[in-house]
């Protein structure tokens, strides 16, 4: 073989070894760096034909450290792979931790992705497994290159089969870029699933706490549940009680009807008698008029000694009393004390006698009410109002038609049915938002009207025990409430900042308006009362003055003036033709009212403070007055 053909020779060795030197540096992750060289000699095969043996000798001796440098360094690179193995064996126990933490709870989209990933992941060992064979072919290609050299035979097929490697080996080094860019993105998802699962047993926690929590709201609800069917039951109770006492209602006034009838009869055998009475009755009365102007001195100092005794015994027959003229200007007369009822602690609200006569109940702030015997002066206690305010206490007592049942209207915002006779609870009427300021019955006893501090009427069916009727047009407190005689109409009285009356027609539910013409500061309407044959209604306000009102036309009839401060209560007499009132002047008067004038006919202080209830005894013949002194005063009329 001649010289040129060993040059050739050389100059093909030398070009496989910068071939290997390429692919060392590819394996090392260097690729950029060993694509020139390989430009370069290849290039370089192109444009030189020859070069020297001693070169090659040189070139002989580089591919030898070449090959020794690759060597050191593919075991360099396995070392690399046992380390990609161990990283990929973590990998596979996180999996399995992952696995075991997820449990199901990851959503469809994530499970997806993790799935691409494990086969991705599955995948690695058989591109390390087939990048292993790569290089055991090239290990192979070495040594067969070294014993070509030795042989000296033509290298170029094996030339073109390392370049078809290197690129095969790019491509593969690419691939390896690509894993190691998913090994990360697998840390980074680890990372994320690790703060994930500490996220997930924080949310555990308080996942726990809140059930917790549920199972003590729900022990709570279920003994408020207890306790709302205990109350239910006493509800139900309340009303089968409630229903015997309507039976007996009904009972009581069939035998009213039949009373009546046989009154009726009675009534016509005595008519004629009673026309030959008025000729002996003219004749007492002149008699009874001579002797009250002979004994007003005695009644007088009655008068005084009657003052100065706290304890007044009650049982005085009511009709044995008799006013003393006044010989003044105003043609007034004095009224003479027939007792004081003492027991309450704070303010008497309200009074309210029995339809017999016999018993009056009295309404206090001390969140109690009383019910007075009349002949033995002893009272019973009801207790059951719990009001919040501490002001507070019963604002309004009234008796049933019946005298069965008393309502009072409380601060606590509700409105109590009581039995008279056994002083027991019969029933709670709930609904009003503020204090109940007044109650009463319709004339038949079959509905309750109340009126609130928030600003509405209600009508209660005492048949159903609810509320069956709302009336919203004040626009301030609602102070008092009454019933016309025929119980078609129901007044109502609205406090300072609403000034007015609102009649309501309930049978043909329409309301009309009765302004008062006052200021603020004086506006409000604390009473009202209709007369007995329904046509005039009077009213009490702040402004010191009362009122009479034309109900039919809504005009202002007569504004009696008297008082000197606000007028707490007004109330007719039941035969409509004496008005009374009574103010925070301590007094109460007396009106005549007639069609045509209203004269002021009697006027008295029957108390220490403001008196602010008032009420006529069935027959007339008796009034009681409640005071802000504790007291409740009865005197004759």
């Amino acid at each position: 073989m001649n010289k040129g053909k060993w040059l050739e020779i050389s100059r093909y060795i030398y070009l496989g070894l910068i071939v290997l030197g390429t692919i060392a540096a590819t394996v090392n992750q260097q690729v950029v760096y060993a694509v020139i060289p390989l430009i370069l000699i290849i290039t370089n095969i192109a444009t030189y034909s020859q070069f020297n043996y001693s070169q090659s000798q040189d070139k002989i001796k580089e591919v030898q450290t070449s090959l020794q440098n690759i060597t050191d360094q593919f075991y360099q690179f396995k070392e690399t792979m046992n380390t990609s193995n161990d990283r990929l064996q973590k990998i596979e126990d996180w999996k399995q931790q992952l696995n075991q933490l997820i449990d199901n709870k990851i959503d469809q989209k994530i499970e997806t992705s993790m799935q691409k990933i494990l086969t991705e992941i599955n995948e690695f060992p058989q591109q390390i497994q087939n990048i292993n064979y790569r290089l055991n072919q090239l290990d192979s290609s070495l040594e067969n290159l070294h014993k070509q050299i030795q042989q000296q035979g033509e290298k170029l097929d094996i030339v073109q089969e390392i370049q078809s490697e290197v690129l095969q080996i790019h491509e593969k080094m690419q691939n390896m870029e690509i894993v190691n860019s998913q090994l990360t993105q697998i840390e980074q998802t680890e990372t994320s699933l690790k703060n994930w699962s500490e996220i997930s047993q924080q949310e555990l926690a308080e996942l726990r706490e809140n059930q917790q929590h549920q199972s003590l709201e729900f022990t709570q609800l279920s003994q408020q549940l207890t306790d709302l069917n205990s109350l239910c039951e006493n509800m139900a109770n309340s009303i089968q009680q409630l229903n015997q006492s309507c039976a007996r209602q009904v009972e009581d006034l069939d035998q009213f009807k039949q009373n009546q009838n046989s009154e009726n009869s009675r009534f016509n055998d005595s008519f004629d008698f009673l026309n030959q009475s008025l000729t002996e009755l003219d004749t007492s009365f002149d008699a009874l008029i001579t002797f009250n102007h002979l004994t007003r001195p005695l009644d007088k100092a009655n008068k005084s000694n009657m003052e100065s005794v706290e304890d007044y015994n009650v049982k005085v027959e009511f009709n044995l009393a008799v006013p003393s003229t006044s010989t003044s200007a105003e043609n007034t007369e004095e009224l003479l004390f027939v007792g004081t009822l003492k027991g309450h602690e704070y303010k008497v609200s309200s009074v309210a006698f029995s339809p017999d006569g016999k018993t009056l109940a009295s309404g206090s702030d001390d969140k109690t009410i009383k019910i007075w015997d009349l002949q033995t002066q002893q009272h019973r206690t009801f207790a059951g109002h719990k009001d919040s305010a501490w002001t507070g206490g019963i604002n309004s007592v009234a008796f049933s038609p019946d005298g069965k049942i008393l309502a009072s209207g409380s601060n606590d915002k509700t409105i109590k049915l009581w039995d008279v006779n056994t002083g027991i609870e019969l029933f709670t009427l709930r609904g009003h938002e503020e204090k109940v300021n007044s109650v009463v019955f319709s004339p038949l006893g079959k509905i309750l009207a109340s009126g609130s501090k928030d600003q509405t009427v209600k009508l209660w069916s005492l048949e159903q025990g609810k509320e069956i009727y709302s009336f919203k047009g004040h626009t301030d407190d609602v102070l008092c409430v009454a019933f016309s005689p025929d119980g078609k109409l129901l007044a109502s009285g609205g406090g300072r900042n609403d000034r007015s009356i609102r009649i309501l027609q309930l049978t043909e539910n329409t309301v009309k308006t009765l302004t008062v013409s006052s200021d603020w500061f004086t506006g409000g309407i604390n009473a009202l009362s209709f007369s007995c044959d329904g046509k005039i209604l009077a009213s009490a306000g702040n402004d010191k003055t009362v009122k009479l009102w034309n109900v039919e036309t809504g005009e202002e009839m007569k504004t009696l003036t008297g008082h000197s401060e606000a007028v707490y209560a007004v109330v007719f007499s039941p035969n409509g033709n004496i008005l009374a009132s009574s103010s925070q002047d301590k007094t109460v008067k007396l009106w005549d009212v007639d069609v045509d004038s209203v004269v002021e006919i009697s006027s008295v202080k029957c108390a220490d403070d403001g008196v602010y209830s008032l009420a006529f005894s069935p027959d007339g013949k008796v009034l009681a007055a409640g005071s802000a002194d504790k007291t409740i005063t009865l005197f004759p009329c």
